[in-house]
């Protein structure tokens, strides 16, 4: 599969978000201070939200151009049936998760304990879309741009099919507190994939998740273009 990158959508896929809901930012760096460490109950704060977050590829493998596809943890009714037939670009992406005993997702921004500016954390996230670029390069990987969100927070990042001790490797140079683990469900008729949450400088943060696709939510954060089309904050 050929490498994205896009140098148009990259832009537009490096943004930031704040959670009301932990009172700090909602991504895979969050920290409570400069060192990176964080108390057992932040841990688990961050652990719970990176599990019930929504998922977004875009161009996965198999995806039509500029094709945006969704992903949500099942509901407890879909652990052993899924009604809706696969999409058409189901089967390539599970095919991609097997040379590397899985996708990982990863990000760049907000290294522990801090809020970097809009602008730090974009050129941030270029710099590792060269690193993933490399290693894919070096070991005959490739990636897509994907973001994840909910109705609080929205954050960029990519999904590559790389070693996973290299991902981890360029995770912790971007001192992030995980990376996402994709893997096909053995589970016939259940959730199609697995997400794990795997600790990267954060530990106690390791989760499994099914997943299963779904339209795009009706929610701002949905957009692969947040929040450049968000709507204008009320004064």
């Amino acid at each position: 599969f050929a490498v994205a990158s896009s140098p148009i959508l990259s832009r537009n896929l490096a943004s930031v978000a704040a959670s009301s809901l932990l009172g700090t930012r909602a991504t895979m760096a969050t920290a409570t201070d400069p060192t990176g460490t964080v108390d057992g109950d932040e841990a688990k704060r961050l652990q719970e939200l990176w599990a019930t977050a929504f998922e977004a590829w875009v161009m996965p493998p198999g995806a039509a151009a500029g094709e945006v596809v969704y992903l949500r943890p099942a509901k407890e009714e879909e652990m052993s049936s899924c009604a809706n037939d696969p999409p058409a670009w189901m089967t390539p992406t599970l095919a991609a998760m097997e040379r590397f005993a899985g996708v990982y997702g990863l990000t760049s921004f907000d290294p522990p304990g801090m809020e970097l500016p809009f602008e730090v954390n974009m050129e941030n996230n270029r710099l590792l879309e060269a690193d993933l670029k490399s290693l894919c390069e070096e070991t005959g990987g490739f990636y897509w741009p994907s973001f994840g969100f909910d109705p609080q927070w929205h954050e960029k990042g990519f999904s590559v099919a790389a070693p996973k001790e290299r991902v981890l490797e360029i995770a912790i140079k971007y001192k992030q507190g995980a990376i996402y683990r994709f893997f096909p469900s053995t589970e016939k008729g259940g959730p199609p994939i697995m997400r794990e949450t795997v600790p990267a400088c954060l530990p106690q943060t390791e989760a499994m998740v099914p997943l299963v696709s779904c339209a795009a939510p009706p929610l701002p954060q949905a957009s692969p273009n947040w929040p450049l089309d968000a709507p204008p904050t009320s004064t």
